[in-house]
């Protein structure tokens, strides 16, 4: 397999896109590599404020779509609109969202969107994407060409459990996994799988759940969303099949392999309780 993908004047489909870690990825994809994107979000405004901001900065082709990821028609629309009338030769799957809070406290209806969101539409896209993927790597040399890839957005909270997050760890802990076996049934068709697990991202997510109170952007092993794209693009474009970034977070991804969980969960309970 070739040790790159190339991204200049083809398409990548970046998902979860209007604010965080994905519209920095989409700004990384367009002004490191000149790569076009399509760029998945729910907020319309957003997103054609991203796309012509692309455009012209970095002279790609930007296209968006509206969807809620949390529903599955919108799924399947994503990607009949995504390849209508263009080739993708690369897919970031990062929507996500999360819950911060004792589990049992968890609206229903919250957990199902949770699940749909980070989990259920994740692997419906994969599944979608994976042979229209397989076949434009197949049409540059196969194994030898190596011309597409697929990233999953995962989390050092893969690695741990972490009560008062127990739902989104769990989802992450599932991304690790199915992310890490797409991988190795993929080797030879020229189609690379990454997993990317960073750590604390200073994100609208981490303000929307409340994490923000707790951990801030320039905290230990709390990255800006700008320095989290770059080490994530670079991940992708290499073809590493897992990348923990940050010297923190890779010694936190080392320690779940080292020591008893039931620890590290007792310690990650003190770090994450909510006030009362």
């Amino acid at each position: 397999m070739n040790r790159t993908i190339e991204l200049r004047s083809r398409w990548t489909l970046v998902t979860g896109a209007s604010s965080g870690l994905g519209l920095e990825m989409a700004r990384a994809i367009a002004r490191d590599h000149g790569g076009n994107v399509v760029l998945v979000a729910r907020r319309k405004d957003r997103l054609e404020t991203l796309c012509e901001e692309l455009r012209t900065r970095h002279g790609v082709q930007a296209a968006f779509i509206v969807a809620d990821l949390s529903r599955p028609e919108d799924v399947e629309r994503v990607f009949a609109e995504a390849t209508r009338e263009r080739v993708l030769h690369g897919a970031i799957l990062n929507a996500g969202v999360t819950y911060w809070g004792e589990a049992m406290k968890l609206d229903w209806d919250a957990f199902q969107a949770l699940l749909n969101t980070n989990v259920t539409s994740m692997v419906r896209l994969s599944s979608l994407l994976l042979p229209h993927l397989v076949e434009q790597a197949g049409a540059q040399g196969g194994a030898r060409g190596g011309a597409a890839g697929l990233m999953l957005i995962s989390s050092v909270a893969a690695f741990i459990p972490v009560p008062y997050q127990a739902a989104y760890s769990g989802t992450k802990a599932f991304i690790l996994s199915y992310g890490q076996a797409l991988a190795q049934e993929l080797r030879h068709t020229g189609v690379s799988v990454t997993v990317f697990a960073p750590g604390g991202i200073s994100t609208e997510l981490l303000e929307n759940s409340g994490l923000s109170r707790r951990f801030k952007a320039g905290d230990l092993g709390v990255m800006t969303a700008a320095q989290c794209a770059t080490h994530a693009v670079r991940a992708f474009v290499q073809r590493k099949e897992l990348s923990v970034p940050g010297l923190l977070n890779q010694t936190l991804a080392l320690a779940s392999r080292l020591l008893p969980r039931g620890l590290l969960a007792q310690r990650t309970a003190a770090m994450y309780r909510p006030e009362r």
